[in-house]
């Protein structure tokens, strides 16, 4: 009996094999090998897990997490980025970072994990869009190594454990890059228009410093676009157009809206306009606003000095500088490549881009007033690409078709002991030797598949892969000591102690029931943990900075009517700003000091205040109480 193909086969006897169908089957291994990117899944999970694994024992942010706790109240607080229950005072930047937290808490739980996952997820998709934006323009390897580069960076994975916003920028400017890698490579304005709007969210997560990689990306644009030179500048336009727009977008919809407006922390007139480009733009340049985490500003501030920045940066930045100014000057000897095709020049194009955007980030970041750690994540993508496209082009991974082309040895060499010098000056002994073992290995890889023709394709990408682990084994062992220690950048304005707040919170919550406010203090950001635990409103005197807020005439008619009954505030001396001004003077003399009975620091004061302290009626007096500034954006 013959069974036909189309057919089932009968009961107990094997259906027929169609032709050609046993190779096929046999070849479905080698194909699902081939199709699938596994370097970069497994890249990509391996950065996943430098930035979650033990992420619940990684200390916040306090000044952060109490505005996530405030916002997730209500929408007019999440609106608005709300710091208190209350909506009084709002934070300093726009909120998009923090709506993105709002929505992890609501789906984790209010604790570490929640307020930190969407850092860890922008820091871990930040990898994947490199190496997509680096294989688009120059090759494969390039992408592979500058992928791998920005995962173990440990400012990075420092960052991304963090509940600051910074990975979120990064993530957005690299998207950014992708966007204009995919408009340059075929001239395609709607790519580079989503570029813009890349830019303007990252705008809106870290103002000024997502901008930093702008001039770049258009360079790149500008030189590898195929087409018109007219067309390249309209589309440059439309872009910037886009950009502008999506990054003022919250700030002009909040300067419009009706209703009371919080009081933006750093503003010097109550609008968000001076909040983001006085007090975060101008002041952070001039290092009149802010405290100093790392080094003083000078040229060789990113390589050593205050903040660790040789343990976090200093590794890569030196590999980044070895390996692409060595490359660089190699393309320039052999006479500067004569790249007459369009990928060639897109590669030649996005090259210079990364030289843009790590020389302007090496200066800004050198110079800039105040600098912290987190702020170095908008350098990392143009560090990390370097690495990549440098040691690519020192091995020649990027000329499949010209197999003639044989690896710079002396290049290498070169660029390895410069890497392997700066290592030998941080790391501890036996991280620095084997750093120079693996890049030894990686010479003589090189060396052998010079000599060798026959062993090109397999010397090659082990040189590659043996200088790579060379340079990046000490980052790689900071970023795990990271992670075993729980250290975070999260560090912000100072806090009362946990055990002054417990104590605080503990006497004040039987006592302030049915009561509007839990309590008035003068410096209100030292009890963001106090707002995370009672989620009470509180009346802040000031602002940042001492800025006063509540006039005596309201703090008096808050006491009469029974909205507030106790008061907080330092020691006078301590805050002269704050602690000094004529409505604290009012509260000592007028209020009821339960400091002891609240079982505090002599160096705070806790008042009760009654709807019968007396009202200040002398003028000259009254003429001292601040008056507050205007609430309202516009």
């Amino acid at each position: 009996m013959i069974t036909s193909l189309n057919q089932p086969a009968p009961y107990g006897r094997s259906a027929p094999v169609a032709p050609g169908a046993a190779p096929a089957i046999a070849d479905a291994p080698t194909r699902l090998r081939r199709s699938v990117p596994w370097a970069i899944l497994l890249i990509t999970a391996f950065a996943a897990t430098l930035r979650v694994a033990e992420l619940d024992d990684v200390h916040g942010n306090t000044f952060y997490d109490a505005a996530v706790h405030s916002m997730g109240l209500s929408w007019h607080n999440f609106f608005f980025g709300a710091f208190d229950p209350s909506a009084r005072l709002a934070i300093d930047k726009p909120p998009l970072a923090l709506w993105l937290q709002v929505g992890s808490v609501k789906l984790f739980g209010f604790g570490s994990f929640g307020l930190k996952f969407p850092e860890a997820l922008g820091g871990t998709l930040a990898v994947p869009l490199l190496y997509d934006a680096v294989r688009r323009a120059v090759s494969r390897p390039a992408g592979l190594a500058a992928a791998l580069t920005l995962a173990v960076l440990p400012v990075s994975v420092l960052t991304a454990r963090s509940d600051t916003m910074d990975s979120l920028t990064m993530m957005f400017t690299v998207a950014a890059l992708w966007c204009t890698v995919r408009a340059a490579a075929g001239g395609d304005r709607r790519w580079l228009v989503l570029a813009g709007v890349a830019f303007g969210l990252a705008f809106n997560v870290k103002l000024l410093q997502a901008f930093l990689a702008v001039p770049a990306l258009a360079i790149l644009y500008a030189i590898a676009a195929p087409v018109s030179w007219r067309r390249r500048a309209v589309d440059i336009a439309l872009a910037g157009a886009t950009l502008v727009v999506v990054s003022l977008s919250w700030a002009v919809a909040v300067s419009l809206a009706p209703g009371s407006h919080p009081f933006p922390l750093g503003s010097s007139d109550g609008t968000v306009w001076n909040a983001m480009f006085v007090f975060n733009g101008f002041g952070r340049a001039t290092g009149n606003v802010g405290v100093q985490f790392t080094a003083p500003a000078g040229p060789f501030r990113l390589l050593g000095g205050g903040g660790r920045l040789g343990e976090l940066l200093g590794t890569v930045l030196i590999a980044a500088l070895a390996f692409g100014g060595v490359a660089a000057i190699r393309w320039l000897l052999r006479g500067r490549g004569r790249m007459p095709s369009r990928p060639a020049r897109l590669a030649g194009a996005f090259a210079i881009a990364g030289i843009v955007w790590a020389v302007t980030g090496i200066a800004v970041f050198s110079l800039v007033g105040v600098l912290k750690v987190r702020y170095l994540e908008a350098l990392a993508p143009a560090l990390a690409a370097a690495v990549g496209i440098g040691l690519a082009s020192l091995l020649e991974l990027d000329h499949r078709s010209d197999p003639d082309r044989r690896a710079s040895v002396v290049g290498l060499c070169v660029a390895l002991a410069c890497c392997c010098a700066y290592t030998f000056s941080l790391a501890t002994p036996v991280i620095a030797w084997s750093a120079a073992a693996l890049a030894i290995g990686s010479v003589a890889a090189a060396v052998l598949a010079r000599s060798r023709p026959r062993l090109s394709t397999a010397g090659r990408p082990l040189a590659a892969v043996l200088a790579l682990s060379s340079c990046l084994l000490f980052p790689l062992h900071e970023s795990i000591a990271t992670i075993h220690a729980s250290r975070s950048d999260s560090g912000g304005l100072y806090t009362l102690p946990a055990g002054i707040q417990q104590k605080l919170s503990g006497y004040l919550g039987p006592r302030t029931v049915g009561r509007r406010d839990e309590l008035a203090v003068d410096e209100p950001l030292g009890l963001a943990p106090l707002i995370i635990d009672d989620a009470r409103p509180i009346l802040p005197l000031t602002s940042f900075g001492g800025r006063p807020l509540t006039t005596l005439g309201e703090l008096q008619s808050a006491v009469r009517s029974g909205a507030v009954r106790y008061a907080l505030l330092y020691r006078c001396p301590i805050h002269q700003r704050v602690s000094c001004t004529a409505t604290a003077t009012w509260v000592r003399e007028h209020g009821v000091n339960v400091t002891r009975a609240a079982k505090l620091p002599g160096w705070l004061g806790l008042y009760e205040l009654t709807p019968h302290s007396p009202v200040i009626v002398v003028r000259h007096r009254a003429a001292r109480s601040p008056q507050r500034p205007p609430t309202r954006g516009r």
